[in-house]
């Protein structure tokens, strides 16, 4: 196995796109330009199958490694000719193997990745000292009629949905210019204590956005706006992103209402599955949590030098 950097960015979406969706296509990786590490595995000098990527950072005299902003994994993939099963996962452990050993020959202060779901066999950064930690997600299957995925729904989240229904709040699709966009989400973050990240985010409406690959759904009333939420999607999966809401405008339900119309466009566009992105926060899992979607969990791997790392057990106990 052999494990290098890609400079070609098409040459690795070629697969990485196949393998993952969205997060390995040109257009999305692309909104990174070169801060971007795209990393090969080989099964020889010219084989190419699998690959991840992240970002290598300074910051205060230290080296970081961590997830590129907005995405919600590493992109790790790779394709294992064998079929039997002991085989399988003896490939399996190899790569692991090789991935972790090659993280850390990257000599970061702090190391924060996240995983795509499907990995499941962390052992081998387990055995090197990091801490390898479970998160969570949930996700909506498409293959039901609407009103059978809102049945799934808590009641109370239906009567909020009714509440902004009847409050006559409308929610069209991309009514908004994707300046204005940009704009919104980066106050709404702003406002909510995290971090921004202005060029990514700008990269992302201004760059990546289009027709194939996204959509933003807008609530107004009376010409005024009162939320919107923001999806990116592929020929399987759609993504919640963002979304943000009016706090001042007293009408309650605006964001539950706004989520489902997200997940009606996700099945008109023929997607199997809603994937909320993400769903760590306790009042945000609550939320998702109230659209009866199914628990998916994903791991992180952390590591940090011994005096940062006991830095970070205060701040961020719930990592280190």
């Amino acid at each position: 196995m052999i494990l290098k950097p890609i400079n070609d960015i098409a040459l690795f979406t070629e697969k990485a796109e196949a393998a993952i969706g969205v997060f390995g296509s040109k257009k999305w990786l692309s909104v990174y330009g070169e801060r971007l590490e795209l990393i090969g595995i080989y099964k020889d000098e010219h084989q190419l199958i699998g690959g991840f990527y992240f970002f290598k950072t300074r910051k205060y005299g230290f080296n970081f490694v961590k997830l590129p902003p907005y995405t919600p994994h590493c992109g790790l993939f790779f394709v294992s000719e064998s079929k039997n099963r002991s085989s399988v996962n003896n490939f399996s452990k190899e790569v692991m193997n090789d991935i972790c050993a090659y993280f850390t020959e990257q000599k970061s202060s702090l190391t924060i990745l996240a995983f795509p779901s499907d990995i499941i066999d962390l052992q081998p950064f387990i055995w090197d000292k990091y801490k390898v930690i479970p998160n969570y997600t949930y996700h909506i299957g498409l293959n039901k009629t609407i009103d059978e995925i809102k049945s799934n729904f808590d009641s109370k989240n239906r009567n909020l949905i009714n509440k902004a229904i009847k409050e006559e709040i409308l929610v069209s699709q991309d009514s908004m210019r994707r300046e204005e966009l940009f704009k919104f989400f980066k106050g709404t973050l702003k406002s909510a204590g995290a971090n921004v990240y202005e060029e990514e985010l700008k990269n992302i409406f201004l760059q990546f956005s289009d027709a194939s690959n996204s959509f933003a759904m807008i609530a107004n009333k009376d010409n005024k706006f009162y939320g919107a939420v923001f999806c990116v999607f592929d020929k399987n999966n759609c993504y919640y992103l963002l979304g943000g809401i009016d706090k001042n405008s007293g009408i309650q339900g605006v964001n539950n209402l706004l989520i489902l119309k997200s997940i009606e466009k996700a099945k008109e566009l023929g997607c199997t599955t809603f994937d909320f992105e993400g769903s760590m926060l306790k009042g945000v899992e609550k939320f998702f949590r109230s659209f009866g979607a199914e628990l998916i969990p994903y791991y992180t791997v952390n590591k940090a030098l011994l005096p940062l790392e006991i830095f970070l057990k205060y701040k961020k106990r719930e990592i280190f």
